[in-house]
């Protein structure tokens, strides 16, 4: 398995704030603002939202994971949402969400996005390393549980 940690960085964590999932998808976008991820946010925001509303990336476990593949990501990468109070995003088991991961990929970059996503789900399907993420608030803490697998 790649280091998932290298399509991300300290920039791309954050205890969100919104109360909402697309107040969330939107404050964890806005983390690219800075840097080489994406050249146009506001596409980037669109398009997470417009997948959200086909269906929800909310996959259980108080977990989600908006993504998006589009032409302006130029670098794919994915930021850390944590939510201490949950976030209600239509979650297949109904429950609130603590942990979103939000992926932005380019358009062409298909293999390596099924390759980190796969390779964020084999993180975050073990409990312990998905609880102690949440119950951190140390960013460089929460980046060495991501590359702990």
């Amino acid at each position: 398995m790649s280091d998932i940690i290298e399509y991300t960085s300290t920039d791309f964590i954050k205890v969100v704030e919104s109360e909402d999932k697309f107040g969330v998808i939107e404050e964890l976008a806005l983390l690219f603002s800075e840097g080489d991820v994406c050249t146009d946010i506001k596409a980037l925001i669109a398009a997470l939202k417009d997948r959200e509303r086909i269906m929800s990336t909310g996959i259980g476990f108080g977990i989600a994971i908006p993504h998006a593949k589009i032409e302006q990501v130029k670098n794919i990468s994915f930021a850390v949402g944590i939510s201490k109070k949950g976030v209600e995003f239509d979650s297949m088991d109904g429950k609130p969400v603590h942990l979103i991961i939000l992926v932005a990929a380019g358009d062409k970059q298909h293999k390596h996005y099924l390759s980190l996503m796969s390779n964020i789900m084999t993180v975050l399907k073990n409990d312990e390393i998905k609880e102690k993420i949440i119950d951190s608030t140390d960013k460089v803490e929460i980046l060495r549980l991501l590359g702990s697998c």
